[in-house]
């Protein structure tokens, strides 16, 4: 008879752990492992997204969120950006935004 592979266990970050840690264990992990594993969870409730998008537009930019990317993706957002006359930041500012209004929206 076949046995089953067992699942393996996914070992949480500790409580105080520290950005760098958090950012590597979310880099290793896929979120349908977490899911599967009941560590997170999909919340069906959009309506504070709803609320926090219209908000979000009356807000001036004040807060920075840095990111890593492959040095190939900041490449061809910097030509995409060449080529829409914007910079890199309001073109991606204004990526991130499409995907909120539509995930606010249930898409």
């Amino acid at each position: 008879m076949k046995r089953k592979p067992e699942a393996t266990k996914i070992r949480l970050p500790r409580k105080d752990a520290t950005y760098e840690e958090l950012a590597d264990f979310f880099d290793r992990h896929e979120s349908v492992d977490l899911l599967k594993a009941g560590i997170t969870e999909v919340d069906p409730d959009r309506s504070d997204l709803d609320q926090m998008l219209l908000r979000y537009w009356k807000e001036p930019n004040t807060k920075q969120l840095n990111i890593r990317i492959p040095a190939t993706a900041k490449r061809m957002i910097e030509r995409l950006a060449r080529r829409k006359t914007v910079e890199v930041s309001t073109l991606v500012r204004m990526g991130i935004m499409d995907r909120m209004r539509r995930e606010a929206m249930g898409r």
